[in-house]
Order: structure tokens, then C-alpha cells, then sequence
């Protein structure tokens, strides 16, 4: 059978959605990029016979385009040519390794746990220093915390008050410093995702990832489904962190970095 590759637009966009529905934590990404973020978002989607066999999404509203890959083995070639030039991240199935590292021999990768917690299942852990961000105050803290971690791209004060009004965020405060945070950047009524979990190199292992990743779980399950997220396979301390919460692994996801250095 012949494979079509069509660009997702406002003639196609829903038969694209429709299919999507079926899973929609499995298409998560693609499901709310292509309703909610249509500006920053180019996808192309593969078909045989008018049924969908995959898709490439770029995503460009970040520092470096996001990249979501998500299809059977004999469309890659297909859809890998529309992904970017150079420097972007990659997200795709495992499986999908060889031929990703046939195409693109200078990307480096490295393997996620996919992990999720549903409504009336999961453990909340809660203390009276943790609270969600709201302010500019909390903003010019935020921006403090996220300076001392490594490799990331600095960000202003106002980049991170735009961030706490759209993005659902909590934070761990002792002695008035901002310690630790977890929010959510994505959110439906099926799934919220649930991403950016840091804590301050000098306040690790007092359970203040604990506490930011319970409170913003626990604002995810009240307004949803479920909750998710993903970690890196080998970070250990993090996944026995969401275990006591109640997430559990439900898949592993590649990323896969083109050139821009950064690591999950």
C-alpha cells in the first residue's frame, strides 16, 4: 500500500484529532499542540488507505524546537525528512532507535520513563512550606532557583512570570527562598503533564521534590483524569520520589538531542 503524507490543516486538523482520541496520554502532545498552539505547531501525519500511521509535530514556542515523532517503523524515513535542520530535541517510541540513528548519526539519546498516576490513586504529602506561584516576587525567586541549574538557557524575570500565569506551579519556600518547584504544562480534562521537577542543589534529600510534585499532582487529579510525566530511566532518587506519590511507569519515550546540548 501506498503511504500519503499530508500537512495538518484546517481541512484535515479534525479527522487528525479524531484519531488521536483513541489514547490520548499516548498522543498527548500532538493532541493539544494541534487544537491550543496551532501557531507554534507544524505537523505531518502519515496515511494509508485514510487510516493514520504516524506523525511527525514540531513545536517551536521553546528555546529549541520539540520534536514528537510518533510512528511505525516503515513511515520514519517518511516523516523524519520534515524535521529541522539542525538543533532540536526528538521524542519518539524506543523502537524507533536504529533507524532515528541512521538518519541522524550525530544526535545523542537517551531513554525516559513514562510515568502516571490516576485520580483516587495517588498519596499527597503535605506541609505548610509549599504554596503555587503567583507573583512577580515569586517570579524574581523562581528565576533565582532556576539560575543554578546546569545547562539550561537563562531566563528573565519576565519570561518567568508569563510561566507562572499560564502554567499551574508550585514551589517549596524555607527561609523565604524558593527551594524547590513542580508545575504542570500542559493541561486537559484527560491528563495534565506535570514537568520542570527541580530542587536547589543545597536543599536536596529533605523531600522538597516530594512535597512540590504532591501538591501539583494533587491540583492535576482534582481537575482531571490523571497525572504524568516523564524522567530519565536512570535518575533513580526522582522515580522512587513519583513511586511514593502513586505514579507508575506505563512506557518508556526517547530523547533524542540534535545539537543543542541538552539532557532530560
Amino acid at each position: 500500500m501506498t503511504v500519503r503524507i499530508e500537512k495538518v490543516d484546517e481541512g484535515n486538523k479534525q479527522k487528525i484529532i479524531d484519531s488521536l482520541k483513541s489514547d490520548v496520554v499516548k498522543h498527548v502532545f500532538a493532541f493539544y499542540d494541534i487544537q491550543y498552539m496551532p501557531n507554534y505547531t507544524t505537523v505531518h501525519a502519515a496515511f494509508e488507505n485514510d487510516k493514520l500511521k504516524g506523525y511527525i509535530l514540531i513545536y517551536t514556542a521553546t528555546d529549541f524546537p520539540s520534536v514528537i515523532l510518533e510512528c511505525e517503523a516503515d513511515t520514519v524515513d517518511d516523516l523524519i525528512a520534515y524535521a529541522p535542520k539542525n538543533r532540536f530535541i526528538m521524542h519518539a517510541p524506543p523502537n524507533l532507535l536504529p533507524f532515528i540513528k541512521k538518519k541522524l548519526s550525530d544526535s545523542k539519546h537517551y531513554i525516559e520513563n513514562w510515568m502516571l498516576v490516576k485520580k483516587g490513586e495517588a498519596n499527597f504529602f503535605t506541609s505548610e512550606l509549599v504554596r503555587r506561584l503567583y507573583s512577580e516576587e515569586d517570579a524574581s525567586k523562581f528565576a533565582l532557583l532556576l539560575s543554578s541549574r546546569e545547562n539550561r538557557p537563562a531566563g528573565t524575570v519576565e519570561n518567568y512570570m508569563k510561566f507562572i500565569s499560564k502554567m499551574p506551579t508550585y514551589g517549596v519556600f524555607f527561609n523565604n527562598e524558593l527551594v524547590a518547584y513542580a508545575s504542570s504544562f500542559l493541561q486537559l480534562p484527560q491528563v495534565w503533564m506535570i514537568g520542570g521537577v527541580y530542587t536547589h542543589p543545597n536543599h536536596r534529600n529533605k523531600g522538597y521534590s516530594t512535597l512540590a510534585t504532591s501538591a501539583i499532582t494533587k491540583e492535576a487529579l482534582r481537575n482531571s483524569e490523571a497525572a504524568a510525566l516523564f524522567v530519565r530511566s536512570d535518575n533513580y532518587p526522582a522515580i522512587r520520589v513519583y513511586e511514593k506519590i502513586g505514579y507508575k511507569k506505563i512506557g518508556k519515550k526517547l530523547w533524542v538531542d540534535v545539537g543543542t546540548g541538552l539532557r532530560p
